[in-house]
């Protein structure tokens, strides 16, 4: 038997390899048809015991958030005047920078995250919302901008804050109040 030559610089490939590429190839066609939004697809994971090897990045959820949600509070001073209604957290102004570095977002996020979960719990008449991780994450949240705000004053005797949800950046609507916090006193030292 007579051995074809190769073409000059070609690699021969032996079974490993083959088998080697195929597996790459596979697992590559996998992880991007799981990228697809139809549940259908999403099988694929279940094969993943790690759930590292099947990756899933999807650029959006599959309800994305329509609205922002702002938080506001208002304080009885120490002398007894109870003053307007302040943003919490204000949704920051968006820079060029922000395309590569936003470690503020985290923040912007976390705030999003116990709201919408407050949200969730609104609409559940036997759990005491005061009493849920999110709402105590919260008023722990606020009562640190209220002691940052008062810092050398003397401090108010307590504060309320409100969840407001709004449409974002589109101003034609008007928010929806949500939550209505009861009066949190405050107490001398550090926050609970």
């Amino acid at each position: 038997m007579r051995k074809t030559p190769s073409r000059p610089g070609a690699v021969e490939r032996g079974p490993l390899a083959t088998l080697v590429t195929a597996g790459l190839v596979t697992w590559f066609g996998v992880t991007v048809l799981s990228q697809h939004p139809q549940p259908l697809f999403d099988r694929f994971r279940r094969y993943d015991i790690t759930g590292l090897l099947i990756g899933n990045w999807r650029f959006f959820a599959p309800e994305p958030a329509q609205h922002d949600f702002h938080v506001l509070h208002r304080v009885l001073t120490a002398d007894g005047e109870q003053t307007p209604w302040a943003e919490t957290t204000e949704i920051p102004k968006r820079h060029w920078r922000q395309v590569v570095w936003f470690p503020e977002r985290r923040q912007d996020k976390a705030v999003f995250d116990i709201c919408a979960d407050l949200i969730v719990h609104l609409g559940q008449p036997h759990i005491e919302l005061t009493k849920t991780t999110a709402f105590e994450v919260l008023r722990d949240f606020v009562e640190l901008t209220v002691r940052r705000e008062y810092a050398g004053d003397r401090l108010p005797k307590g504060f309320q804050f409100v969840i407001a949800r709004s449409a974002g950046y589109d101003e034609s609507h008007d928010p929806d109040y949500l939550l209505v916090s009861p009066f949190v006193p405050m107490k001398e030292g550090q926050p609970a």
